[in-house]
């Protein structure tokens, strides 16, 4: 058949706005596709359970279609994925049977357990395999994603604490919600973000040394303003500048001045040192005032002199002096 011929037939229609179109054509993802038109042609809700056995797919396939149309702000409220993970939210409770579901593609799992074992150089106990279990299936990142999550983890945690302290899961799943919330959802995205913190662990520690704390673990406190920074945009050198100032105006490295400062500038746009000196010069105090004209002295000369002579002797002698 010419496939000029080919046309869709017109006898009852569901209507999908310009714009939905347009971000589904940007998504290029079928199943997502496809579970929109399924969520439109049953009135705008659905169930993930039912969806997944009417369109022939894995509770996990349907959640990852459902998250990328969320993502696409096409999918929200009573539409969202039934348990799409909060900010404040945790993992759900796991049984033992619920990691070997027939309905998971489980040799892909298997295979992402094998591996992380061997990451973190130990058996994996039952709680851990819930926990994994839950970064896979709830918040759905892909297994290739969660290896580079869980060697991170171990990088992090040996840096701090040191490689005889085995990493926790806790930390695991704290990490895996900072990714899922930053949508961080393919290997290459997961890449880009290991090498901006990388270039924020460098920053970090040469603005370490420049506070003389290089010989010293950073505080938590310390550790989130200085990330919290570097995140704003501001880059080392400018950090550097605001530390200098905080030092000098206050005699002491007073953190919450400093934050004060960097905030400041970030409300104004000035992010680079260049920017910064341009933008934020200070009013020089030591600049010479335009000089007051001074009150008029009385004349001293020779004529004055003999002028006040003669009038002190008429005012003595009882006369009225001259005008």
């Amino acid at each position: 058949m010419d496939d000029g011929t080919l046309k869709i037939r017109r006898a009852e229609v569901l209507c999908i706005s310009e714009p939905d179109a347009d971000a589904l054509l940007r998504a290029g993802d079928g199943d997502a596709a496809l579970l929109y038109i399924y969520i439109l042609r049953r009135g705008g809700v659905f169930d993930r359970q039912r969806a997944a056995r009417d369109l022939d797919r894995s509770d996990r396939d349907i959640g990852l279609a459902a998250e990328r149309l969320r993502r696409a702000g096409l999918l929200s409220g009573g539409n969202a994925p039934a348990r799409a993970p909060g900010p404040a939210q945790e993992l759900p409770e796991y049984r033992a049977e619920d990691v070997v579901r027939p309905d998971m593609d489980s040799r892909e799992f298997r295979d992402l357990v094998e591996a992380v074992q061997l990451t973190l150089g130990r058996i994996l106990s039952s709680p851990d395999l819930k926990k994994l279990f839950g970064i896979y299936d709830e918040l759905a990142l892909p297994a290739d994603v969660i290896l580079l999550l869980v060697q991170h983890c171990k990088e992090v945690s040996a840096e701090r604490y040191g490689r005889e302290k085995n990493v926790g899961f806790a930390f695991i799943e704290k990490e895996a919600f900072d990714w899922f919330h930053r949508e961080i959802m393919t290997y290459e995205q997961a890449e880009a973000w290991l090498a901006e913190l990388s270039r924020r662990r460098s920053a970090i520690g040469q603005l370490q040394r420049q506070m003389g704390a290089a010989d010293r673990p950073l505080s938590a406190t310390e550790r989130k303003y200085l990330n919290s920074w570097l995140e704003l945009g501001f880059p080392q050198e400018s950090i550097a500048m605001a530390m200098d100032r905080t030092v000098t105006n206050t005699g002491g490295l007073k953190w919450k001045y400093m934050d004060g400062i960097i905030q400041s500038w970030h409300r104004n746009g000035l992010h680079t040192p260049e920017e910064i000196e341009k933008g934020d010069k200070k009013p020089d105090r030591s600049a010479k005032r335009p000089e007051k004209t001074p009150p008029p002295q009385p004349r001293s000369d020779a004529k004055t002199i003999d002028q006040l002579k003669k009038l002190r002797e008429k005012m003595k002698s009882g006369g009225t002096p001259d005008m």
